[in-house]
């Protein structure tokens, strides 16, 4: 399997579709910044624990960011970068505006049924 196949899953498909010879390009898009309310305080807590705590910091990230990515990739949007406790998501296309604001109500609802 050739490099840039085995890579493809994990790279935006902007960056795919991005001309060889273009460095700097412009298209419509929204972008939807979400980070995670709380989640400092949580983690500050967790460290007490130490190596358990760390543990379950991780189990909550991989949760939490599960579930907010399979609604972004739902609506055909595009991860381009974690950071801590958030997530920097990019909708182009038709429609972008409307699939992005979407995706952002539908993690917040997502999110605030997680851990009932």
């Amino acid at each position: 399997m050739p490099v840039d196949q085995a890579f493809e899953r994990y790279t935006p498909r902007l960056l795919t579709s991005w001309p060889d010879e273009t460095r700097h390009q412009s298209l419509p898009g929204t972008m939807v910044f979400s980070d995670i309310s709380g989640f400092t305080a949580l983690s500050e807590r967790l460290a007490k624990k130490g190596r358990v705590g760390s543990e379950e910091v991780a189990a909550a990230l991989n949760l939490v960011f599960s579930k907010m990515l399979d609604v972004a990739i739902g609506r055909g949007g595009d991860l381009l970068k974690f950071g801590g406790d958030a997530l920097l998501l990019l909708f182009t296309g038709e429609d972008h505006g409307v699939r992005g604001a979407t995706a952002a109500f539908e993690m917040k609802r997502r999110l605030s049924q997680v851990g009932r």
